[in-house]
């Protein structure tokens, strides 16, 4: 189990630094679609209720939003459909979660 989790840690780590790399390069939109579906595979298989995924989730959700490239009307759906998924029992996590994402306005 260490292996994998170790491997697991690698991966991540890689991922994150191409995204990182796609900033640079004024990839912008990429990046944004990019960050924006990581952040979908830890909402949709990740555990939450750790800090640490929690923090990646909500740091994932920024970078998606912040150069006013993503799509709004996705994001929306997504946040309403966490706020939907904090009503069920032993989802409360999804609550706190839902507080710290901020939609960008692009106004």
């Amino acid at each position: 189990m260490a292996e994998i989790n170790k491997l697991c840690e690698t991966l991540i780590g890689q991922v994150l630094d191409h995204l990182k790399t796609l900033g640079k390069e004024e990839s912008l939109r990429r990046q944004s679609s990019l960050a924006f579906s990581l952040f979908g595979c830890l909402l949709a298989h990740g555990d939450l209720r750790k800090s640490q995924l929690n923090q990646m989730a909500v740091s994932l959700w920024n970078l998606s939003q912040r150069h006013g490239v993503a799509d709004t009307r996705t994001a929306v759906r997504t946040l309403e459909a966490i706020k939907q998924q904090s009503r069920h029992q032993d989802m409360s996590h999804f609550s706190e979660l839902a507080q710290r994402l901020p939609l960008q306005t692009r106004t």
